[in-house]
């Protein structure tokens, strides 16, 4: 790593006590991911869930053990509150919240109160934790720059959501750095371009894919399959790269207030995904364009500029997007839910 690379927070040595994090939506798809990778790096880890603690999904057995599991809704202001005076932690990752535009878009008050309020209670819980939280790493969305602008999108470009998902990760975002600064709290905003790889929902045109797909190729359904515009194009990383930035995030000295586009700054065709799927199933079915996919107002691409990033930490994204395809389709033929 060469001398542009700022100075990171040690995580910890043989001689020292394990640094303990809090992991908010640790039951979802990147919050599986991030718990497996923390653990890893000897972090004692807290992680909320909705439910009950992840049975499925990609975390593995010993990790799941390994890790503190708690409920929590961040709606409830209080119960906030109690899970970080409880997890004493030093560093929070917040990645509990609507990751679904379709769902916002149903649910739009409850998307706000959980992407909004619930980060408002967050921030305001640790900046009473008395000084002991070095670092909040909120997990934004790229879906707050909207169409972004010419080129690739980088972190000065204003924010222009057109959804109601977008709107309120703007609104994360915004009350995330903004109201951190007013209380002392250092937040830093990851702003998370498409991750995919195993575990994502159905709800996802990857896993979508890969669900349809494996079915064709079992004989449950016609060789047919019913698309969107494959043409929308999207900076896409996987997942293990993405959940990495966010670690290399919580590690950088002097951040507060700071917002890191997290991406490749390559733009993928849907298109290819759907190619490299049906590659690794093995089969050709019909593809027929189904105008009530088509979402009306996206942008037809949108790249992220990845540079402040990689300057403050040296990351880049490291795994192939074929390759991680062909990961997801296994996982999802795996994992019973195909």
């Amino acid at each position: 790593m060469d001398s542009s690379v700022a100075s990171r927070k040690c995580h910890g040595d043989s001689s020292a006590a394990p640094v303990r994090v809090l992991v908010t939506g640790g039951d979802g798809f990147i919050g599986q991911h991030l718990v497996e990778l923390l653990l890893g790096r000897g972090y004692e880890v807290t992680a909320t869930m909705l439910g009950e603690a992840p049975t499925d999904g990609t975390l593995s057995r010993a990790a799941r053990a390994a890790a503190e599991w708690t409920r929590l809704d961040v709606r409830d202001a209080d119960a906030v509150a109690s899970v970080v005076t409880a997890a004493r932690p030093r560093r929070i990752f917040h990645l509990a919240g609507f990751s679904s535009g379709a769902e916002a878009s149903l649910r739009s008050r409850d998307a706000l109160a959980v992407n909004g309020a619930g980060t408002l209670s967050l921030v305001e819980a640790a900046a009473r934790a008395s000084g002991d939280v070095q670092t909040v790493v909120v997990a934004g969305s790229a879906d707050s720059y909207g169409r972004g602008g010419r080129g690739p999108v980088g972190e000065r470009t204003p924010l222009r959501p057109l959804s109601v998902y977008g709107a309120t990760k703007a609104a994360q975002d915004v009350l995330a750095r903004g109201v951190g600064a007013a209380l002392g709290v250092p937040v830093v905003v990851a702003r998370l371009f498409p991750l995919l790889g195993p575990g994502q929902r159905p709800a996802f045109a990857l896993p979508s894919f890969c669900r349809r797909a494996l079915a064709i190729r079992r004989g449950t359904t016609e060789p047919r399959l019913a698309v969107g515009n494959l043409d929308v194009a999207r900076d896409f990383t996987d997942v293990r790269d993405g959940v990495r930035a966010l670690a290399d995030i919580a590690d950088l000295d002097g951040t507060p207030d700071m917002a890191y586009n997290v991406c490749s700054g390559v733009a993928t065709k849907i298109r290819r995904l759907l190619e490299w799927v049906l590659e690794r199933a093995e089969i050709e079915p019909e593809i027929v364009r189904d105008p009530a996919l088509v979402r009306r107002g996206e942008p037809e691409a949108v790249v992220g500029d990845p540079k402040r990033l990689r300057a403050a930490t040296g990351w880049r994204a490291k795994r192939d997007l074929r390759a991680c395809a062909h990961a997801t389709l296994d996982w999802v033929a795996g994992s019973g839910g195909a």
